[in-house]
Formats: structure tokens, C-alpha cells, sequence
């Protein structure tokens, strides 16, 4: 296969038959840089629930509690919506365990279940961003997590791998006292000895939430086919690879993370680790792996003064998936709404993607009661 040229003028594919000759080569390729030979389920990923209800509830405000102390000035939670819902009925809350990489921690995540749902019912895995010091995680995705769960959708929130429960402690006295939680230390002692083997954290993630998306399939009530994922900044990456190539994600929504690996490297862009995939400019750009979605539906949310996401890498991604999806003739299956501010979430671009979600994952009337 030819490799995409040096500058911003992608060849794109003529036609549909030529688009799917390339995606079976990209296919393979972007899931070899990534994550090389990712080692192979040996046991069926299960759900072990570690605590239910009230006693969940408690033990995700005692880590928001911990997490104000420690950095009083970067989080504010100023309600308790899942004990709320929990004393009237809304939903159920869990906190659950199942495989994660091998030599890693368990992989630890809120799992929401709505009352009154008529099984089989859509699920959404809920993906968070960074956070200071990398000591929460799952905790900080309420802004779309409980939207969607009141909306009759089961949702996992899970912490990434090295965040929150699962996060490096060897470091994290330094981390938060010397370097006030922005060195993330847990993340950068697992990427770097990770590319060193030809791999890379963002691998590690979408081999982890394939693993989330195996759990989620087997556990009662949950319908196979109407599963989605949704995530802002570092969850917007992870949501866009993990759906790049994993088929049984069925709708997408991926906020302030529209990025070109070529914008970034050519305009020096600060970033995390988990941007980074080695070689992948020998080969190919976001826009072409982005493509590998369609013709499943995806929105993207993003700002056009994003610092970490320029705005330039933003349009030549969205061209290029523009043009496949205008292939498989699913161009409203693709939407790529900008607000004019930075990298922030706003209100209206929140209940887009619930709406988005709503609309290509269908819960029933009786299930969003």
C-alpha cells in the first residue's frame, strides 16, 4: 500500500471498493503499531461487583473528598447525584471489577442500571480525561454519564489503565508535591517502557475496553448491538481508536480530541503520551483511521481554539472522513459540530451527544421511563 504523502494532500480513495481494500490494510496496521501482539483473552471477562448501592456511593464521594484535599482548587462537586437517584429509585449503582492488562491492576469502573428498563437494554461505555496527579478517574464523568443513564442507558465508567484506583503510587509524593500533580507520572511509567516493546498506552486502553465492551456483552440486560462510547480529551481519543477497530461499538461520540498526528508534530503541539502512536506518519493520519468508523455513526465536538487539538488538524481529519462517509452514502452518519472557544465541554455540545445517542442507539420508551 502507498503510504500517505509528506504533505496535507491526502489521496483519497476513488471509490468504495478502493476504501475497503485500504481499511482491511489499515485495519491491521494501526492495531500492530498500537499494540503490537497484544497478549490474547484467556478467561471470559466477567463483572465482580465490589460494592452496590449505598456503599458504592460512599466510596466514589470518599475518593472526590480526598482528591479536593489533596488539589482543593481543581474540582468542585457540589451534589450527590447517584445517592439521589439511589434513594428514589432511578438507577443502581455499582462499582465492578474484570480483566485488565495482563501484569496491571483489575480494571475498576461505575457501572449505572437504570430501574424499570425492558431487557435487552443499550449500554455506553463513559471514558474520562486526564485528571491532576492521575488520581481520579471514573469519578469525573457525570457531565454525559448521568445524562445518558436518565435517558435509559446502562453506562460502564471505567477507571484507565494507571488512573484513579488503578494509578503508580511509586511516584505520586513527588507528583503532588514537587510537580502539583501535572507531571503524571503514573501514565509516563507505563507508556514509555510500552513503546520500547512496540506498543503503546493508547493500545493498552482500547485492548482494555474491548475487554470492558466483552464484560458488558455477557452481563443480563444489556443488548450486544446498541453498544456505544462516548469521551472528552483523553476519552475522546480513547472513544475514536477503540470504535477505529472494534466493530461492535455502534455509535460514537468523541469531544474535544479532533486531532491530526501530522498538525501535531508539524506545529510542535504539547501533549500527553497517549497521543502517540510510533511511525504512524509512515503510514497514514487520523483522518484515515477516523474512517475506519464508518459507516457507524459518529459525532465529534471540539473547539476551534483548542491548544491541544489545533484547529487545522481538526479540518483535515474531518475532510477526509467526510469523504468516506459520502462513499458508503452515510454522510448524515457523520457530524462534526465546533463551538468557538478552547478545550472545554459546553452545555449545548453535552446534550448533542445524548441526543446523538438517543438517536442510533434507541433506548424504548418504556426503557428511558
Amino acid at each position: 500500500m502507498t503510504p500517505i504523502p509528506t504533505d496535507d494532500k491526502v489521496n483519497l480513495s476513488r471509490d468504495l471498493s478502493q476504501w475497503r481494500r485500504r481499511r482491511t490494510y489499515l485495519r491491521r496496521l494501526v492495531r500492530d503499531l498500537m499494540m503490537s501482539d497484544a497478549p490474547a483473552p484467556r478467561t471470559p471477562a466477567r463483572f465482580k461487583v465490589v460494592a452496590e448501592g449505598r456503599r458504592a456511593v460512599d466510596q466514589l464521594n470518599q475518593t472526590r473528598a480526598d482528591h479536593m484535599r489533596t488539589f482543593p482548587n481543581y474540582f468542585n462537586w457540589s451534589n450527590d447525584p447517584d445517592a439521589a437517584c439511589e434513594k428514589a429509585g432511578d438507577w443502581s449503582t455499582r462499582i465492578v471489577e474484570y480483566a485488565g492488562w495482563p501484569g496491571e491492576p483489575a480494571q475498576r469502573a461505575v457501572l449505572r442500571i437504570p430501574h424499570r428498563l425492558r431487557e435487552p437494554a443499550p449500554a455506553v461505555l463513559c471514558f474520562h480525561g486526564h485528571t491532576v496527579g492521575c488520581l481520579m478517574g471514573k469519578e469525573t464523568v457525570n457531565d454525559y454519564a448521568i445524562p445518558l443513564t436518565k435517558r435509559g442507558f446502562i453506562t460502564l465508567s471505567p477507571d484507565a489503565c494507571r488512573f484513579g484506583d488503578r494509578r503508580d503510587r511509586s511516584l505520586e509524593e513527588a507528583e503532588i508535591k514537587d510537580f502539583k500533580g501535572m507531571s503524571f507520572f503514573s501514565e509516563r511509567l507505563l507508556a514509555l517502557p510500552l513503546m520500547l516493546e512496540g506498543r503503546t498506552l493508547l493500545g493498552v486502553m482500547t485492548w482494555e475496553h474491548q475487554r470492558a465492551i466483552d464484560a458488558l456483552s455477557a452481563w443480563p440486560g444489556v443488548d450486544p448491538h446498541r453498544i456505544g462510547c462516548i469521551g472528552a480529551s483523553m476519552g475522546g481519543l480513547q472513544s475514536f481508536y477503540l470504535a477505529a477497530l472494534e466493530d461492535r461499538i455502534a455509535c460514537v461520540v468523541s469531544i474535544i480530541a479532533g486531532h491530526s498526528h501530522r498538525v501535531w508534530a508539524r506545529e510542535r503541539t504539547l501533549n500527553a503520551l497517549i497521543a502517540f502512536i510510533p511511525h504512524i506518519l509512515k503510514h497514514t493520519d487520523a483522518g484515515e483511521i477516523g474512517s475506519l468508523i464508518a459507516p457507524r455513526p459518529i459525532m465529534c465536538l471540539d473547539g476551534k481554539q483548542d491548544g491541544y487539538f489545533p484547529s487545522e488538524g481538526i479540518r483535515q481529519t474531518s475532510r477526509v472522513m467526510r469523504h468516506v462517509y459520502k462513499l458508503y452514502g452515510a454522510s448524515r452518519n457523520y457530524q462534526h459540530p465546533l463551538h468557538d472557544g478552547g478545550h472545554k465541554m459546553t452545555d449545548e455540545h453535552l446534550e448533542m451527544a445524548v441526543q446523538w445517542m438517543a438517536r442510533w442507539l434507541r433506548p424504548t420508551p418504556a426503557e428511558a421511563e
